[in-house]
């Protein structure tokens, strides 16, 4: 049930975002108020709805020949992608079935997509995670051109693998399709869903997207202009990512020297092994 209702409250949101206005902090109860924190911060723990563990899923990783002919012509190293390969939760019956799109560049397995899995795994769907467009797997063994970035391009050869995979599973059984993404797999899953409008392949009966960009032009200008920004301690030899890199380094090089210098706890060594809060050798 509370990851029905977390579900629920998703779609409310995207569905009418007009009433999210309405609702003070306290009404909305979450505890964070300022929405980039809460962005960056995500759910509290103590808030997350209880999901299933991976043993507990049936899955498994498959993999789609979409363009044999690369196999010859993409170099040998490249022998990991030359097949795109995606990851497929079934229920034990009949299931509605969503398809997740990671955000940019990340895998059909990272975290995000993960947690995603779990929770729509847990409200009853069969659940298909698939690599951003812009991923190194995806486009060396699916993308078209090799050239992600064209919202439309991208969209049909999203569409493409998720027939592929729908023909590769003929006897899974179901029930209607939902499509969801992150980031800019929220933008990807916004032109999937346009383009299924006229092909109705899918007809999806839901389509989340979840943090999508609200103006994706800025964003990447916005990027563009942190090579131009002026900031103390950059000059023509020190680009503004190596300023960013050395303090990010010092200070977790900060942190774990913090870490290593706590005295050792007095607990057994098989609690130290399972606790949370002890990662570190004594």
């Amino acid at each position: 049930m509370p990851l029905l209702l977390c579900l629920t409250a998703l779609l409310t949101l995207v569905i009418a975002p007009a009433h999210a206005a309405d609702l003070s902090a306290a009404e909305y109860g979450f505890p964070l108020a300022n929405p980039f924190e809460a962005t960056i911060a995500t759910t509290p723990p103590a808030l997350r709805a209880p999901l299933p563990r991976d043993e507990d899923i049936d899955q498994a990783d498959y993999s789609l020949r979409l363009h044999p002919e690369r196999e010859f012509t993409l170099p040998d190293s490249f022998w990991p992608v030359k097949r795109l390969r995606y990851r497929l939760a079934r229920q034990s019956g009949p299931a509605p079935l969503i398809f997740i799109i990671s955000g940019t560049g990340a895998h059909y397995s990272n975290g995000k997509t993960e947690s995603l899995k779990r929770l729509f795994y847990g409200a009853g769907y069969h659940v298909v995670q698939l690599s951003s467009p812009a991923s190194f797997d995806f486009m060396a063994a699916a993308s078209r051109y090799a050239t992600p970035g064209l919202s439309s391009d991208d969209a049909q050869d999203l569409y493409w693998v998720m027939q592929a995979i729908r023909a590769q599973h003929p006897r899974l059984p179901i029930t209607e399709y939902h499509l969801t993404g992150y980031s800019l797999g929220a933008l990807n899953a916004a032109f999937v869903s346009q383009l299924d409008e006229t092909r109705r392949s899918f007809n999806f009966k839901k389509v989340l997207l979840i943090n999508p960009p609200v103006n994706l032009y800025t964003s990447v200008s916005n990027l563009d202009k942190l090579v131009q920004t002026r900031v103390e301690g950059i000059d023509d030899n020190t680009t503004f990512y190596e300023v960013v890199l050395e303090k990010l380094t010092r200070y977790y090089q900060q942190k774990a020297i913090s870490i290593s210098t706590k005295p050792c706890s007095t607990t057994s060594s098989s609690h130290r092994r399972n606790s949370a809060t002890s990662r570190w050798p004594c």
